[in-house]
């Protein structure tokens, strides 16, 4: 990206912004959206042959739209597609994926799909042998958010996230877009039994029916396993969220 259109875009966001101009914010948003999109087909051409939206297109978040994060990430992706260059690695591309799609998301975005090249796809059994873990271990990540592609062959898990569960921010932003997309497929009464169920079998691993008692001593660093201090705390928070929004509605 030039210097000319960076300074151009960066303006127009700003009068977005401050006389609160809905279409403007929209087209700068449309316009990045669609930069990065065209950068991350360029620089990982090796590792995704495409990236695919929802066909009715995206219903903004309106909330989300005017708040000060939004800003703040649409000057962060601006100035990182402004100064990127030779982006390669795995990790490096694994970052990049899980920061749009987290942003994607938080703005009202439906559904993004990345579709890779098989070669860049591992078996389970493969990608959990790189990461040094049982099928068990592995199977749990899975099902806490670790991508898993449904294909027709064996090869269903990108290499990225060999290196990537292992950073615990990026791990738990992972698990979070996961929960987002299945919430959206779910109701909530669904999701609270969904969220029980992984509690119990917590409770039932550490011996202990308590989050705070298992863990008063420790903190997720501290941890052999350190997603289940995340995930359990996570699980907690979202289940309070989900009884204070269900709470004297109907269930059916």
């Amino acid at each position: 990206m030039s210097e000319a259109i960076y300074n151009l875009t960066a303006k127009h966001i700003d009068v977005g912004f401050r006389e609160k101009n809905q279409g403007l914010i929209e087209k700068e948003t449309d316009y990045i959206i669609n930069k990065i999109v065209t950068v991350m087909l360029t620089l990982f051409s090796d590792k995704i042959e495409g990236i695919t939206f929802n066909k009715y297109g995206m219903a903004f978040n309106h909330e989300y739209l005017f708040s000060e994060k939004h800003r703040n990430n649409l000057v962060k992706w601006l100035e990182i597609l402004t100064e990127i260059k030779y982006l390669s690695s795995d990790l490096e591309f694994g970052k990049m994926k899980v920061d749009f799609e987290n942003w994607y998301y938080k703005m009202g975005g439906e559904k993004v799909g990345f579709h890779y090249h098989e070669n860049y796809l591992l078996t389970p059994k493969e990608a959990s042998e790189l990461m040094g873990v049982s099928k068990v271990t592995f199977n749990k990540y899975v099902k806490q958010g670790l991508e898993c592609i449904d294909t027709s062959s064996h090869r269903k898990i990108p290499k990225y996230v060999v290196e990537l569960w292992n950073d615990p921010v990026y791990s738990i932003r992972m698990q979070m877009i996961y929960q987002q997309v299945k919430m959206r497929e779910q109701t909530p009464l669904e999701r609270l039994q969904e969220i029980n169920n992984e509690i119990t079998l917590l409770q039932v691993k550490y011996n202990n029916p308590s989050f705070k008692e298992t863990f008063a001593s420790l903190n997720g660093d501290e941890l052999d396993d350190p997603t289940d201090y995340y995930s359990w705390r996570d699980l907690e928070e979202e289940k309070e969220a989900i009884i204070k929004q269900i709470g004297g509605k109907s269930l059916e």
